[in-house]
């Protein structure tokens, strides 16, 4: 243990060291390791004797370098020499004071110099090495803990011009609906005003229909009384014809018997005076039979004007009255109604509430892909890897896993969405579970895939709860859009939310 004046003891053992701390030291290593001959190079390291200097940098490179110092002597010894013998280690240790820890700590935080100091402590390890590096681990806290209140508030201001945005978009789109409703309103009244004006027209041509139709019974009533009285009138000539004929046959008779007798007479030797009579007989029997002719012809001509009255057929062939034609009542078509109830049986079967790209956008917009995750109730499914691959290839699964549950918490507390992250646990062994407000992280079991723990997650949410899952795995595409989930490509929602 160590100590300093004015303040109190504090000891911290290499493993609570952060890694960023000890860069400058691991970099030395790296250098050294890439010195030595294959048959020197620890167990430990032989899995990145080929790495170059970037190689080196990487997370899981630097962890094993950070084992082969701790745990291996001799290469400790090689890579503390190299390291302390860099120009800035060697002024950086001339200029240190334990008596003055806490001031050099200061002036090395503000500079940026931290990870140096806490590399010459834990390489030289001289008297109140752990003290001092304790110190300089706090001071690295402390700032840690100032970018991320610094990372919150930024957050906090984006999700308040957000919010102030989203006001806007709703008092305009309050307005816009407001026209929209004054619009439908008056479109409403012309509609009913129409319909009635309608209805109105309707009703006047079925009056006007019913009123011709009594028009046209009256009209046949008359024609039919008419033409019985023609009928009778027709009757009375008839009779009157037979009488004529019958008259007409008589006189006929006498004026033969007339002739015959006058002949008689002239054969006989008459007196003039009685040939004289038997003419004046004839001429009256001929006037007879022509006024009777006249009566006949005349009674024909009225007998023909009867039979053949317009508008009346008899047996003869004559025109019958016409027929009166009923205007047949309009069929009036109600707006909606039809002759059948033909929509489809839509089933018993339940659905889950959809979630549905918004208007006018396209689905891997982030905007659209922002709206979707601030839907009500909502609830995002990640395919953890999945994701932390497609933007961060090259760093370690560890890395990755932490970046990930950053911005996952991040867009929770933008969107109020509730977000859960899947992570493949066959091959990463037992580690810790990332707890961050708003994220929910899930490790498959051993020997199991995340890709059907999705689906489960999925299906065992409500139907009634819409659900986002971030995944660009095809069959994990196909199996949550079975259970009505929305199937969100990883680009997408990482392009909604990359810094």
């Amino acid at each position: 243990g160590g100590g300093a004046p004015g303040g109190r003891a504090r000891n911290v053992s290499s493993e609570r060291v952060p890694d960023p701390l000890l860069h400058p030291l691991l970099d030395s290593a790296g250098e050294v390791l890439r010195a030595l001959d294959p048959h020197d190079v620890p167990v430990v390291l032989r899995a990145i004797t080929g790495f170059d200097r970037r190689g080196m940098a990487r997370g899981p490179a630097r962890q094993q370098l950070r084992q082969a110092v701790d745990l291996d002597d001799k290469f400790r010894v090689a890579a503390v020499e190299h390291f302390l013998a860099r120009p800035e280690v060697v002024t950086l240790s001339e200029q240190w004071d334990t008596a003055a820890t806490t001031e050099l700590i200061a002036a090395a935080d503000e500079r940026g110099d931290l990870p140096l100091v806490a590399s010459m402590l834990y390489a030289e390890r001289s008297d109140g090495w752990q003290f001092a590096l304790g110190a300089v681990c706090g001071a690295y806290a402390r700032g840690r803990r100032s970018d991320d209140e610094s990372a919150d508030q930024a957050v906090l201001e984006v999700r308040i011009d957000e919010l102030q945005e989203a006001c806007r978009r709703v008092e305009g789109q309050r307005s816009a609906a407001a026209v929209v409703v004054d619009r439908l309103e008056t479109e409403l009244h012309e509609e009913r005003r129409a319909r009635r004006d309608r209805e109105a027209e309707v009703e006047g041509r079925v009056a006007k229909a019913q009123r011709h139709s009594q028009d046209r019974e009256r009209a046949a009533d008359v024609a039919r009384r008419q033409a019985d009285s023609a009928g009778s009138r027709l009757d009375g000539a008839a009779d009157r014809v037979r009488a004529v004929r019958s008259e007409l046959a008589t006189a006929r008779a006498e004026l033969t018997t007339a002739r015959e007798a006058q002949r008689v007479a002239t054969a006989s030797g008459l007196r003039p005076e009685d040939l004289q009579t038997l003419a004046d007989a004839a001429s009256l029997a001929q006037r007879l039979a022509d006024g009777l002719g006249g009566v006949v012809a005349h009674a024909r001509a009225r007998g023909a004007m009867g039979k053949h009255r317009p508008g009346v057929r008899t047996n003869g062939g004559a025109d019958e009255a016409p027929a009166i034609d009923t205007p047949t009542k309009p069929e009036i078509e109600i707006d909606g109604a039809g002759p059948a109830d033909e929509r489809p049986d839509l089933g018993p079967a339940a659905r889950r509430v959809a979630l549905a790209v918004p208007p006018g956008l396209m689905a891997d917009a982030p905007e659209a892909v922002k709206a979707m995750l601030r839907h009500d109730g909502v609830v995002a499914v990640l395919d953890g890897y999945n994701v932390s691959m497609t933007e961060w290839p090259d760093r370690t699964v560890a890395d990755q896993r932490d970046a990930l549950v950053s911005l996952v918490a991040e867009v929770a507390l933008r969107t109020r969405a509730s977000m859960t992250i899947v992570f493949d646990g066959a091959d990463v062994g037992h580690v810790p579970v990332p707890r961050r407000p708003g994220v929910r992280v899930v490790f498959s079991s051993p020997g199991e895939k995340a890709d059907p723990v999705i689906v489960r997650e999925v299906a065992s949410l409500a139907l009634t709860t819409p659900v986002l899952v971030v995944s660009s795995d095809r069959w994990v595409q196909s199996r949550v859009r079975q259970e009505g989930a929305y199937a969100l490509e990883s680009r997408a929602f990482l392009g909604a939310f990359r810094h």
